[in-house]
């Protein structure tokens, strides 16, 4: 059968069966024609076939040779392509990429990370989610993402790098009293309305141990379960949040919600860039890990 036949036998066949000469395609192949011949006979030996009809004076290929031929040429063609593919991905021409970040990662940090990774390898096809933290370590743990932004801390089989250290902090409208101060006492937040996410999520139920902890009672509590619904309502200043801030461009002149520090200050998270192991990871996962490095350092 085909299958296990040597490629370069295939070659050999395919060349006599365009030449119609032994001697022609030798040359061609640049290897001796006794060589040549034996190779052909022995893959007729093993098809348990005559492929070329031999006389002194040609060539000819049998009506078997021919379907022979037929799909040694599909098999060198597939090869072919087969290596092509693998230039492309590896050059970052074609490929996907599937990756999941928290919430406020996707608020404050992935548009342009993703806008860069997209005008670069315009070719690769992208998939955002945005996932809880424990979904996200288990989806690059169990190789269903190529990529993951999570919290620590972690322990799973994955690749871990840290991004950035993520401080809870006040986030209030420019035109917020509190934004014309260096740093918010926490109990200064008994008179305010807090836009929060929901008891869901972690990071709410993290928040209300510290304010426990505290002794903080805010005076009112707007529950919402995205941060871009929260970050809209801190814009209209009817309330401020504790939220995740951004370290990079953190209080931009033209940005219409501006953080600030709060004393005492809650715990301090580590945000993790989660990857394959270096032998699973793709291209694309590594060109777009690079440029997320790059952002913070």
């Amino acid at each position: 059968m085909l299958i296990g036949m040597e490629l370069r036998t295939l070659r050999y066949l395919v060349a006599v069966a365009d030449r119609l000469s032994f001697t022609a395609a030798a040359r061609d192949l640049n290897v001796s024609q006794p060589a040549l011949s034996q190779q052909i006979r022995q893959l007729e030996d093993a098809l348990g076939m005559q492929l070329f009809a031999r006389t002194p004076q040609r060539v000819a290929v049998t009506q078997g040779g021919r379907l022979v031929v037929e799909h040694a040429r599909r098999i060198l063609d597939g090869t072919i392509r087969l290596h092509e593919a693998v230039a492309q991905f590896r050059g970052l021409e074609r490929g996907k990429l599937r990756l999941a970040v928290t919430q406020s990662f996707n608020e404050l940090h992935l548009t342009p990370v993703l806008s860069a990774f997209i005008r670069e390898h315009p070719a690769i096809d992208v998939t955002v989610l945005q996932w809880s933290n424990g979904a996200i370590i288990a989806g690059v743990a169990d190789g269903s993402l190529d990529l993951g932004v999570a919290f620590g801390p972690i322990e799973a089989p994955v690749a871990i790098q840290q991004l950035y250290q993520d401080q809870l902090m006040l986030a209030c409208s420019r035109g917020h009293a509190f934004a014309a101060l260096s740093v918010i006492p926490l109990d200064s937040l008994a008179g305010e309305a807090l836009a929060l996410l929901t008891a869901d999520y972690g990071t709410r139920r993290a928040l209300d141990r510290f304010f426990e902890v505290h002794e903080v009672a805010p005076q009112r509590i707007v529950e919402l379960d995205t941060f871009g619904s929260i970050l809209k309502m801190v814009e209209t200043g009817l309330c401020v949040s504790v939220m995740p801030s951004s370290p990079v461009e953190m209080d931009p002149a033209s940005g219409a919600v501006v953080f600030r520090p709060l004393h005492p200050a809650p715990p301090i998270r580590s945000i993790q860039l989660l990857q394959q192991p270096t032998a699973a990871r793709s291209p694309a996962a590594a060109a777009f890990a690079a440029l997320m490095q790059s952002r913070f350092r």
